[in-house]
């Protein structure tokens, strides 16, 4: 029974980061990516409230939401000066961060299950607690200029599954091991107030 509800819950969310890219959620942010310019009409922020007012998702030290991305299981993070916050960015590594949330179930997908739900390969560098999972893959940039290698993170904050993917250029620091750090910044202030 545990394994059906681990594998619904890596199929939600799937499907919720699925959705969001049929929805074109941070395409225009995406196609800027290669310019550094911010997208039109974006607007930075460094919190939301997110599904339905479950979780309030606070972006990472020198990242910021993009208010354009937001949808109730669905957000976009960047440097906030890609986002045209040009002071509260200082010193992030460059990259996109997205956050996806579903109703939570009794286990965390492992590391092998989310690969496998999301079309990964070569899962490397796995930490699992009870409440959280990171580790880094290979698959699909979704974006030119960002490097196949990516971070992924998957944590129980409260009522809520929340994934994470992070995703910056080839040899860049959001790759390295500051990307785990980022995710792992976010796991805990989530689960603080989960």
């Amino acid at each position: 029974m545990n394994t059906w509800i681990c594998k619904t819950t890596v199929a939600a969310l799937a499907l919720s980061l699925l959705a969001a890219c049929e929805e074109g959620q941070g395409g225009a942010f995406l196609q800027g990516l290669d310019t550094g310019a911010a997208p039109p009409k974006a607007i930075a922020l460094s919190q939301a409230n997110m599904a339905f007012g479950a979780v309030t998702l606070v972006a990472p030290k020198g990242f910021c939401i993009d208010k354009t991305s937001l949808r109730q299981n669905f957000a976009l993070m960047s440097r906030c000066e890609a986002l045209g916050a040009l002071s509260a960015g200082a010193n992030a590594p460059v990259g996109i961060l997205t956050a996806s949330f579903s109703a939570a179930s009794a286990t965390i997908p492992s590391p092998s299950e989310t690969a496998a739900a999301f079309g990964l390969n070569t899962v490397t560098d796995p930490v699992v607690s009870d409440r959280s999972v990171t580790f880094r893959a290979n698959g699909r940039a979704p974006a030119k200029g960002l490097s196949e290698t990516h971070w992924r993170g998957t944590a129980r904050v409260g009522s809520q599954m929340m994934g994470l993917a992070l995703h910056g250029p080839s040899g860049g620091r959001a790759i390295g091991a500051e990307g785990r750090a980022i995710l792992d910044q976010m796991i805990s202030s989530l689960a603080a107030d989960g």
